[in-house]
Parts: structure tokens; C-alpha cells; sequence
């Protein structure tokens, strides 16, 4: 038999297991008489008698017994392939550079995680920025002066990033207010995009030292700390430091540094809710603490 009512099998197995319409129809909101006309209903396509009708409730035929059997461990599989496939459409993954994962959103995961309990998040920290189109639940995260997007994304520039200069608190040689010529005379740390090269061009004709080169702002965070020198980086990579104590700030440039924060996600065909969920949760923080 073709095409049988997945709801009707329901009622039917409802019925068969409190031996009742009347339960039956509590337990499915619907009306006694409802329930019954959908089982009358199945009857009729199946061309048997499903339940005895009696005076205090129902029971099962032979015929009943033999489809509630099956029924019942079908829906039991359904339900149970049903919540699983619902777990993994609660699964998000989050494209970002390692700076970003370990300075800005790994310190947040465990609120994301209480604000959001059935969420699910991979992070996928890579230097290079991922070449293919994002997959339904996936967003991305990532800092620069530009970044493009394909068909089917939307993205949105959070905020533009300012660039502090900062030092292990026990740093002291420097003192506590030093001038920019001073910072540039001292031991400089470096990521990628060589800010320590691009001020030394323009402020100072002196001989200096080589600024130590990392090629992640995180490692050359991290050798700020390990009092290797004075890094130039983003306030937003930072700032949990400062608060920390870890790190102090010496110096911040005036100048539009020209990079942002950039946040995509998927559009088409249909945005998935715990998709939107992590982009309103980036979104929020980074509207009530711009800076990290």
C-alpha cells in the first residue's frame, strides 16, 4: 500500500498504545472525533479492521497489532534519524585567521556557548583566506583593507581597526609615556603586514634596529608579552591583554589604518537560523565592545 498518511499513522499508533481515541486525541491536540475519522479513513485504504470498537475504548485486531508493530518501530527510527540530522544542521563553522581565533573569539566561545546552549561550533583557523564559496553553515571572519565576496554571500564590514603600539607591563626601560621616537629606537616586534617598516619610512632617518618579523599578529602579541620588544598591532587583538595586565599600551596611531573586520555568511538559498544565530551573536559583540 502506497501513499498511507505518515500523520494518520501517528493518530493509529497513538491510539493503539492508550487504547483510546480520547487519549490519543489529547496527546495529538486533536479532537476525539478527528482522530477517529482518520483512523476510519486508514481503514478504508488498507481494507482492514485496525481496532475493536468497545464501550470503555479500543483495541487492537490481529491485522492492528501487526501494523502497530511496524509502525511503531518505524516512527521510533524516524524520530530518532530526525533529531540527529536536526543536531547537525545545529553545527556552524567559523572560518577565521589563527589571530582572530586565538585573540578575539576563542576568549568567547564559552558565552556564545550560554547564550546559545545547542550550538555547535567549528573553528577553522587557516592563514589563507578560503577560496570557495561558504557551504549553508558556514561564516567567515576575517581582517584586512578588502575583501571580496561571491555570489549567494552577503558580508559586512564591522569596524575599522586601530593600531596601538604595546609592551610587557614589566617593560620599563622605555618609561611610561615614550615618545614615538623613542619606541622606534627600541626593539620592535612585527606580524605581516609591516607596520614597524612603513612608520620607520616615514618618521625616522636615524639608523635603527631590524624589527623581529612574525608572520601572525598573534605570535608577535606573544613575544610582546615574553618582553621581546614593542609590537604594533590591532587594539581589538590586544585589548583582553591590556585588561589582563599582560600588556600596556605606549602608543596609538592617529591615522586611519584603512583595515576592518569583515563578517560573511550565506544567503541563497535559505540562511539557516543557527547560522544567523552566530552572526548575531558577532555582530552584538562587537556593537557593544567594538574595540574587543
Amino acid at each position: 500500500m502506497k501513499n498511507l498518511n505518515l500523520n494518520s499513522l501517528r493518530m493509529f499508533a497513538s491510539a493503539a498504545r492508550h487504547g483510546s481515541f480520547l487519549k490519543a486525541g489529547v496527546e495529538t491536540n486533536l479532537s476525539q472525533g478527528a482522530i477517529s475519522q482518520r483512523i476510519k479513513q486508514l481503514e478504508i485504504e488498507l481494507g482492514v479492521m485496525l481496532f475493536e470498537r468497545e464501550p470503555r475504548g479500543v483495541s487492537l485486531t490481529q491485522a492492528g497489532q501487526e501494523l502497530f508493530q511496524t509502525v511503531e518501530t518505524c516512527l521510533e527510527m524516524l524520530d530518532k534519524t530526525a533529531s540527529q540530522v536536526q543536531q547537525l544542521g545545529n553545527e556552524v563553522t567559523v572560518h577565521v585567521s589563527p589571530t582572530i581565533a586565538r585573540k578575539w573569539l576563542a576568549p568567547r566561545l564559552p558565552m556564545f556557548s550560554k547564550l546559545k546552549p545547542g550550538l555547535k561550533l567549528t573553528i577553522e583557523a587557516s592563514a589563507q583566506v578560503l577560496e570557495r564559496p561558504l557551504h549553508q553553515n558556514e561564516i567567515a571572519l576575517r581582517h584586512g583593507k578588502t575583501f571580496g565576496t561571491g555570489r549567494g554571500q552577503q558580508m559586512q564590514q564591522l569596524i575599522e581597526l586601530e593600531l596601538v603600539a604595546v609592551c610587557s607591563s614589566d617593560l620599563s626601560s622605555i618609561g611610561a609615556q615614550p615618545s614615538l621616537e623613542k619606541i622606534l629606537a627600541s626593539s620592535l616586534i612585527q606580524d605581516s603586514h609591516r607596520r614597524w617598516d612603513k612608520l620607520l619610512a616615514r618618521h625616522c632617518s636615524q639608523e635603527t634596529l631590524e624589527p623581529l618579523n612574525f608572520n601572525s599578529a598573534s605570535l608577535a602579541i606573544d613575544a610582546a608579552i615574553n618582553k621581546q620588544g614593542i609590537a604594533i598591532v590591532p587594539l581589538l587583538f590586544v585589548q583582553d591583554d591590556i585588561d589582563a595586565g599582560h600588556l600596556r599600551e605606549v602608543w596609538r596611531d592617529e591615522q586611519a589604518s584603512g583595515e576592518h573586520i569583515f563578517l560573511v555568511w550565506p544567503t541563497q538559498p535559505v540562511t539557516s537560523k543557527p547560522v544567523m544565530d552566530v552572526v548575531h551573536l558577532i555582530q552584538n559583540e562587537f556593537c557593544q565592545n567594538p574595540n574587543g
